[in-house]
């Protein structure tokens, strides 16, 4: 997941998940150079979830997604193959 804001771009990798405290604590992959955790409340997933559903692009991208993640590792795997070329 790409992460884009005036402060910084950051790569963000899952890592492994946790629950404590009512919130779910999304850790960022042990690789990653930056160490980070995401911490979602419950009112955030309500909130999240509500204004996704009412947004027509979302579900264009639910429906589309099959369609969306072949096109999406086709064209990685082609940029992979050129770079090693």
């Amino acid at each position: 997941m790409k992460v884009k804001s005036k402060l910084a771009d950051v790569d963000f990798e899952f890592g492994h998940f946790e629950y404590k405290k009512d919130h779910l604590i999304i850790h960022s992959a042990a690789s990653q150079s930056m160490q980070s955790k995401v911490y979602i409340s419950p009112d955030d997933v309500l909130s999240a979830v509500g204004k996704a559903l009412i947004q027509p692009m979302v579900w264009a991208y639910i429906i589309g997604f099959p369609f969306f993640l072949i096109r999406y590792r086709k064209r990685k795997a082609l940029r992979k193959k050129s770079k090693s070329s």
